[in-house]
């Protein structure tokens, strides 16, 4: 392997000339300028090579490729809409029950950023042996102390990163945080505004996905039983109990980042660090490729199984669908089927289970 050099467009159009890629050449010029070449050459040509050593196509056009891209961006951008959903309802259902607990009075508004309201999993009990410890889940285990609402001068910086959060919108002369139970570094009181608090359900907006699956580790056990009641999932149950429902969180996390920073979706596969519990791969017939104890490295059709827990993946159905189409009527390639290939990336090469899994 070798650091990759900037190439000319020019040369490129020369490398995939020399693998038999059919194209028009105004037709290329405008793909180099519209998409990202590593994205649209480099991570679709590995299900489109009839050879590999040396690289040669054999009747693909630069058309399946873009199909095969566009088909992506499709699908990426409504998973992203599907686990949107799962945030939002994960936000509301948190900031609902740890309210209803602990900021029930405009005197306790500010309770969220009390430690005292959470709990460090160091002092749960056989602390020692919690889940994922060494993995995904050391930094959560180990950083308590420093999760955002516990910062200093919390809320003047969340009121001055935050320019929809207006602290003239949120006074109120009946709180006093010279009385209230909050810490009192809270507020840089230049302007001596003591009667500003800003409710949970509106600092919860400014946590990423990933604070929010971290803030889920910290709360007591009968919030996030609420939670997860929300959530479609019981505590009760004898399958699913906190370590699962914090788990598969762990994966939907993974699975938005890779969507929201523009990697291919059809490729997506968890990486090693997130451990799955073993209770998850029995129960979602999941099929990790690293399977050590604990496993890991589960593809997009498995990590779809568990948003189909929390929302329903029937969106996916059309876009799934109109790529079979087009590759069976317009691909012409010999040497291979296109979509046992595509599909296979994709983590399920039987289009017969992704029917029963999506239609």
């Amino acid at each position: 392997m070798s650091i990759k050099q900037s190439e000319s467009r020019s040369g490129l159009k020369s490398k995939l000339a020399s693998r038999n890629l059919e194209f028009e050449d105004s037709e290329l010029e405008e793909a180099l300028k519209k998409y990202n070449y590593f994205n649209l050459f480099n991570g679709i040509e590995s299900i489109l090579l009839s050879k590999t050593n040396p690289k040669t196509f054999n009747k693909v056009k630069l058309d399946d490729f873009i199909a095969i891209y566009k088909f992506d961006l499709k699908l990426s951008s409504t998973i992203l809409e599907l686990l949107n959903k799962v945030e939002i309802r994960l936000k509301n259902s948190i900031a609902y029950h740890f309210s209803q607990k602990y900021c029930n009075t405009i005197q306790n508004t500010m309770g969220y950023t009390q430690k005292a309201n959470f709990i460090d999993p160091k002092n749960r009990p056989n602390s020692v042996n919690y889940p994922f410890v060494k993995f995904q889940n050391w930094f959560i285990y180990n950083d308590f102390h420093e999760f955002p609402f516990f910062k200093k001068y919390y809320l003047t910086n969340l009121i001055n990163k935050n320019d929809y959060i207006d602290f003239h919108f949120y006074s109120d002369p009946s709180y006093d945080s010279r009385i209230t139970s909050s810490p009192s570094y809270l507020m840089r009181n230049k302007k001596k505004n003591f009667n500003v608090a800003v409710p949970m359900w509106v600092a919860i907006e400014t946590l990423s996905l990933g604070e929010i699956i971290r803030l889920l580790h910290y709360l007591e056990d009968d919030i996030l039983g609420n939670v997860m009641k929300d959530m479609n999932i019981t505590q009760f149950n004898t399958l699913f109990h906190r370590t699962e429902f914090l788990n598969m969180l762990d994966f939907l996390h993974c699975l938005r980042n890779n969507c929201a920073h523009g990697s291919l979706a059809f490729r997506f596969v968890t990486p090693k660090s997130k451990k799955i519990s073993s209770t998850l791969v029995p129960f979602f017939k999941l099929s990790p490729s690293e399977t050590g104890t604990p496993s890991s490295c589960i593809t997009l059709f498995d990590t779809l199984k568990i948003l189909n827990h929390f929302e329903s993946t029937r969106p996916l159905k059309k876009i799934v669908q109109k790529i079979i189409y087009r590759n069976n009527k317009h691909f012409k390639s010999p040497d291979f089927d296109l979509n046992d290939r595509l599909l296979r990336k994709m983590g399920e090469p039987s289009l017969s289970k992704w029917k029963e899994f999506l239609f």
